[in-house]
């Protein structure tokens, strides 16, 4: 560790501890705690502090949309165990075993094991996520326009494949994703495009309306018609039993150690790869651990604490990896991450070599705030798990409308402009129809998203290098990287989805 990164980590430290960061923690905590068990999980609230970005110190704003996206996720474990019912995708694996251990009087216990090993998990995934920035220092040193081009490109390419195993419909998606970025003024060109003589669209599409149309307002909308509260008829008797064996849990993780290790580590380097995420994380480290561990393929889906422990370590562990392509290359992996990357480039931070350089303090500060998060959230959950499985039982009929109501407000706040709200129409349009039909929707985003750098790069690599960028050797690297990567992602799903459903389906026959 060199005498500046020492500095930077200082510094960070200092800025994130300071008065109005941790303020921001104190009020973005319950909220997110809360949010995520309502209707629409938490990307409504986080739509509406997008909206006020512009306004916040960096220092404020990213640690506190990392923290909240953090403590979000320590969520999921608790209508999977209490209620039989994921809080997200992700979750999925966590019901196997958490469910029926709950079913037996034992979820104190299934969400005692479940919190600790996200914390440990969380630990790790924010270690790791120090650990790299020191290589990636020195590895941005080689870069230059051609790889950030090539990496955008890739970014945008990679994510569209991998999108839930409809490689076509993504890359459709990331293409009309595409053409949407680039509509606006041309700053390399001077001129304007696709603008049709709309003042409006001088500046583009913002990503706030986007997210808002495109993600919030089709998540709610579908509940709203489904009018079906999260809880089921055993809510009474889980809230009872939410508490009991706590402590009997927190020591069956601790029991574990090297399980969480594994699993925490699966959760870091599939969370690295763009389009994968915690989904499939989960399934493998719930695999691993069902064949490595001593009896688990006889015990595993009847109530065993340890297919609890696994998937859960890398719950959190994905966090520290899917900011790693985020902030060091601008390649967000997942919707929630381009959010985070229009988050940066909202506050002034262009991703990238900056991350590790000038922005490094800040670079670090979200690393603390990812270990911080889990350090609060993590006692909080498992005292008051029981209390906030309430919020699962409110029908969504009730909380919807105003949910919508505020997401819609916060689109128009973000630039005080009304084609803004016929935007959030037309994408909430969109996005029912892709919901609908299947379509994915994450790599419209993050394709509006890095369509500005990919055309940056791409005019200055031609103007300094020309043909000959094609045959540089960090740029041939580069492909290669992305081709394998991409390869072992889609290998990587295919075998997460075949296991998914075997595993269910001999739940099914038992």
């Amino acid at each position: 560790m060199d005498g500046d990164f020492f500095k930077a980590a200082l510094d960070g430290a200092d800025q994130l501890f300071s008065v109005g960061p941790m303020i921001a923690f104190a009020i973005m905590i319950p909220i997110a705690l809360i949010s995520g068990l309502m209707p629409g999980g938490g990307l409504p609230f986080l739509v509406v502090v997008l909206s006020f970005a512009t306004e916040l110190d960096p220092f404020i704003a990213m640690p506190m949309v990392i923290g909240y996206m953090a403590a979000n996720d320590l969520t999921e474990p608790i209508p999977s165990i209490l209620l039989g019912i994921p809080g997200a995708r992700s979750s999925q694996a966590t019901i196997l075993d958490g469910y029926p251990l709950a079913r037996q009087g034992h979820a104190g216990r299934a969400l005692g094991a479940a919190y600790t090993s996200s914390l440990i998990g969380g630990i790790v995934g924010g270690l790791a996520l120090f650990m790299v920035l020191p290589f990636a220092r020195e590895l941005l040193k080689l870069f230059g326009s051609p790889e950030f081009f090539l990496l955008s490109f890739l970014g945008i390419a990679s994510v569209g494949i991998v999108s839930a195993g409809a490689m076509t419909k993504g890359m459709l998606t990331a293409s009309l994703g595409l053409l949407i970025g680039m509509i606006g003024f041309v700053g390399v060109a001077a001129t304007e495009r696709a603008t049709f003589g709309i003042q409006y669209l001088y500046d583009g599409i913002h990503i706030v309306p986007v997210v808002v149309g495109l993600f919030a307002i089709p998540e709610i909308a579908d509940l709203i018609i489904s009018d079906k509260p999260v809880a089921k008829d055993r809510l009474s008797e889980m809230l009872k039993e939410g508490n009991k064996d706590v402590y009997l849990g927190m020591r069956d993780a601790l029991r574990h150690k090297f399980l969480i290790a594994r699993s925490a580590l699966i959760g870091v380097f599939i969370g690295a790869m763009p389009g994968l995420g915690p989904t499939p994380a989960h399934w493998i480290a719930y695999a691993q651990a069902r064949q490595t561990e001593k009896g688990a393929r006889e015990t595993f889906g009847t109530g065993d604490i340890r297919g609890v422990i696994a998937p859960e370590a890398s719950n959190n562990a994905t966090d520290g990896g899917v900011l790693m392509p985020t902030v060091l290359f601008g390649i967000p992996g997942s919707a929630p991450m381009a959010i985070v990357l229009g988050f940066l480039i909202l506050v002034g931070i262009t991703p990238g070599p900056n991350m590790v350089n000038a922005d490094l303090d800040l670079t670090i500060s979200l690393v603390y705030a990812i270990i911080l998060a889990n350090i609060i959230v993590v006692p909080i959950v498992l005292r008051f798990s029981a209390l906030l499985t309430k919020v699962a039982a409110v029908p969504p009929r009730v909380l919807a409308p105003l949910v919508i109501g505020i997401v819609t407000i916060s689109a128009f706040q973000a630039t005080y402009s009304y084609p803004d709200l016929i935007v959030v129409g037309a994408f909430a349009l969109l996005g029912m129809f892709m919901k609908a039909f299947a379509w994915p929707r994450p790599p419209i985003l993050i394709a509006i998203v890095l369509a500005g750098p990919l055309e940056k790069y791409l005019s200055i690599s031609i103007q300094s290098r020309g043909a000959s960028l094609l045959w540089q050797p960090a740029f041939i690297g580069i492909i290669i990287f992305v081709v394998i990567a991409v390869w072992f992602a889609l290998r990587v799903q295919k075998d997460t989805q075949a296991y998914s459903e075997t595993v269910e389906n001999e739940g099914n026959d038992e």
